[in-house]
């Protein structure tokens, strides 16, 4: 072999070993682990199972942390983290936070995700977090209000099918809420009526709310107000309306009285086999279940209005928002989007057991008993922008109470209800 040759092929073979440093470092660059903390309400242990699947660590793009965090307590730590420059760099949080915490997120600008795309991919209460900016949130999972029903209580009573619209409960109540010698209830058609024992009273309201008509909160040029008492041209308010509706069943004088306030809580009721209906969350599923094993219940979706014409239940909408604060936007902005991808979407709602916020998903049925029902009520799913969760329940609270103690008139309880949820926004 010549010199000539044997430079030459040394010249090569350096070009080769670079070149393939330079690839290494190139694949690299694009598999780097990126540290990226997520807070939310979801448990470790759940968030944990996602980040585990393929959806999310095939790639090793990111290595994230997960901070579990108590919902009552969330918020007042997100403000910290913000104060003192540790945001984390993304924040799980449910509708009725949005707006409490709007001013603290990073709104995603609509040259990322256009607002067609948006509303194309999501459930409609997704809309919720769609503003003139851009989106305050991307949608993840839904915790649809649902209707679980005592399959005996119901087939001893004679009665084939459970309900499927309001009026529907004065001759249920007939025969399902029982009173002994002494006129104490001894069993209930649903727990209604009642605030401190009904765990989800505001929740229900909230469903008989928008059922009625009224969106609780909504824009007028461009601000957010509360609408509880605004007529929309009808004769009565639908507030007035839904809170006459929820608040009769606790009235002794009633033939179809159901619920007072010295009962067990709600849940406990049911699941004693005392309640012939429960307004409760697709997420108590399990719980109900654990609590009375042998008990026999169905689910449905909630009962409806029979002259609205409209389909509605209330949902708690979780979703992912980048916080002002973030380390990395940019980085947090691909982290969101591939927590709301089809892929994970489909694998957080079989670790959670809820239906996903995505259309195209929900479009795929299920073929089990339940999940169908869930599927559809995340469909039906609304909510509205609650400015303060903790407030506006006492709120709630005391326009029921006001209602059921004989201090108020129900248009009395609803035009202060409506005062102190405008005192509250502003």
């Amino acid at each position: 072999m010549s010199k000539f040759q044997i430079v030459l092929i040394a010249f090569f073979a350096v070009f080769i070993v670079l070149g393939v440093m330079a690839f290494s470092l190139y694949r690299g660059s694009s598999n780097e682990n990126i540290a990226m903390t997520v807070w939310g309400d979801i448990s470790s242990q759940d968030f944990n199972l996602l980040l585990n699947t393929a959806a999310i660590n095939q790639d090793r793009m990111f290595n994230v942390s997960y901070v579990e965090k108590s919902s009552e307590t969330i918020d007042a730590e997100f403000t910290e983290a913000l104060a003192q420059g540790v945001s984390p760099d993304l924040i799980i949080l449910t509708q009725d936070k949005l707006w409490k915490n709007k001013a603290k997120l990073l709104p995603i600008s609509y040259s990322k995700i256009s607002e067609r795309d948006f509303r194309a991919t999501f459930i409609e209460e997704g809309e919720l977090f769609l503003g003139e900016t851009g989106i305050s949130a991307l949608p993840l999972s839904l915790d649809p209000l649902v209707l679980y029903y005592n399959r005996d209580l119901l087939s001893a009573t004679g009665q084939a099918q459970q309900m499927r619209y309001w009026d529907e409960i004065y001759a249920a109540a007939t025969n399902l809420s029982k009173r002994d010698a002494a006129g104490n209830l001894v069993s209930s058609v649903m727990a209604l009526g009642e605030a401190r024992n009904i765990p989800h009273a505001k929740d229900i309201l909230s469903l008989l709310l928008l059922q009625a008509g009224t969106p609780i909160t909504g824009f007028i040029n461009k601000e957010l107000r509360s609408r509880m008492s605004d007529n929309f041209n009808l004769l009565i308010s639908p507030g007035e309306t839904a809170l006459d509706f929820y608040t009769q069943f606790s009235n002794p004088a009633k033939v179809y009285y159901s619920w007072n306030r010295s009962l067990i809580d709600a849940q406990t009721h049911f699941t004693s086999g005392d309640s012939a209906y429960y307004l409760g969350f697709a997420s108590e599923l399990r719980v109900l279940k654990n609590k009375n094993p042998i008990l026999n219940f169905g689910v449905s979706t909630v009962p409806q209005s029979r002259v609205s014409g409209k389909t509605i239940t209330f949902g708690r909408l979780r979703a992912v928002a980048i916080p002002r604060g973030s380390p990395n936007p940019d980085k947090a902005f691909t982290l969101a989007t591939k927590l709301i991808s089809k892929e994970t979407a489909l694998a957080l709602s079989k670790i959670l057991a809820l239906p996903p916020a995505r259309r195209d998903l929900l479009s795929v049925r299920p073929t089990d008993a339940i999940f169908p029902v869930f599927y559809d009520a995340a469909l039906q799913s609304k909510g509205w922008l609650d400015p303060d969760i903790i407030a506006t329940d006492t709120i709630f609270r005391e326009a029921i109470e006001s209602v059921t103690s004989g201090r108020a008139r129900t248009v009395e309880a609803i035009n202060k209800a409506n005062q102190e949820m405008e005192s509250l926004i502003k």
